[in-house]
């Protein structure tokens, strides 16, 4: 488990340092992109806390607490976790949340609750969690995990103390990929930085998802506004093939706004691209569209994904609306180069 934490010393140190001075918070929020450690740095926090023998590390202490910390089986230390749900609702914070944190400690000295993907609290169920955060139970410590902090209630996040953790470096992804994935360096590479600096991410990759990409990328940069009926066609691709799976369209997501990222960063003449594969593509499309133009572009992503995520709007729907506004004006630019006849076929079967 701890053993696996790469980096973020400074708020592993904050955390340490907390435990030890005994100024612990009783909530917390843990922000920063996905998978680079939160959720291990959490758990770290909470064998510190409990630990009987000096407040070490799960990683590094043979203490009983310690070792249940390390196994996942520490009567006072909860992971709670919602796969597969796109809103947690009130009565899920009452039965999986609140329930755990009022129960005393049963052998440690604080009961220690981590919430995972956070941000999918629905605004009823974060109205609803703000009592607790106000008046939180005696030794209990809650911890709030999430990539997305904007998707939070102000009110909620004001009431935890905040903590951001940092993308890894790509080099230290490359490396894992290489040793684990056993990838060549220059596809190593490639997916460390399209992992954006998320070493969960980069292992969930592999050479069918990278060539999905692609497609998909292509298929975006070759639309024009007039082109109705591959718009609703890539629509309908990639509602049904992301249909039940939350982490897929998560996928489709990033990669479209990495894609919008690059041509905005070549538009201002920076090399510094994820999709370094593309990179003609890319420079093409850069040729006929301004930043401002990008930053909308961006923003209508960020929107979409919400509005589907959060606000359960209709996938296919609010796809088809996204890809109006990416798709090129006429005359807004060279379509990037490529075997057109490829740019929709089969994009929704990939990955």
């Amino acid at each position: 488990m701890t053993t696996n934490i790469a980096g973020h010393e400074f708020q592993r140190e904050i955390l340490r340092r907390a435990a030890a001075e005994n100024v612990v918070s009783h909530a917390y929020l843990f922000s920063g992109p996905d998978g680079v450690g939160k959720r291990l740095v959490a758990l770290e926090f909470a064998g510190v806390v409990n630990c009987t023998s000096g407040g070490g590390s799960p990683s590094e202490c043979g203490c009983g607490s310690c070792r249940k910390v390390e196994k996942g089986i520490h009567p006072d230390v909860a992971m709670v976790e919602f796969a597969g749900v796109r809103n947690i609702k009130v009565d899920q914070v009452r039965d999986e949340i609140e329930e755990k944190l009022y129960l005393k400690p049963f052998e440690g000295r604080f009961k220690v609750v981590i919430v995972d993907e956070a941000e999918k609290l629905n605004n009823s169920a974060q109205n609803a969690f703000l009592k607790t955060l106000e008046e939180p139970p005696p030794a209990s410590i809650i911890i709030l995990v999430t990539s997305r902090p904007g998707a939070l209630l102000p009110t909620i996040r004001s009431r935890c103390q905040p903590l951001n953790f940092g993308a890894l470096p790509e080099r230290y992804i490359a490396d894992v990929l290489a040793e684990k994935a056993g990838l060549p360096p220059d596809e190593a590479g490639l997916y460390a930085r399209i992992s954006s600096g998320s070493l969960g991410a980069a292992l969930r990759l592999d050479a069918e998802t990278m060539e999905w990409r692609r497609e998909l990328l292509s298929a975006l940069g070759g639309m024009s506004a007039g082109s109705a009926s591959d718009i609703v066609s890539l629509a309908e691709q990639l509602s049904e093939s992301a249909s039940g799976d939350q982490a897929r369209l998560d996928l489709a997501f990033r990669f479209i706004s990495l894609w919008l990222r690059d041509i905005a960063f070549l538009k201002i003449g920076s090399g510094d691209l994820s999709n370094v594969d593309m990179k003609d593509e890319l420079a093409a499309l850069a040729e006929g569209i301004d930043v401002a133009s990008l930053m909308e572009r961006q923003r209508q992503v960020e929107k979409t994904w919400y509005d589907i995520v959060r606000a359960n709007a209709n996938t296919r729907l609010a796809l088809e609306n996204l890809f109006i506004k990416l798709a090129r004006k006429q005359g807004g630019g060279p379509a990037p180069s490529g075997n057109p006849d490829r740019r929709h076929a089969n994009i929704g079967d990939r990955a």
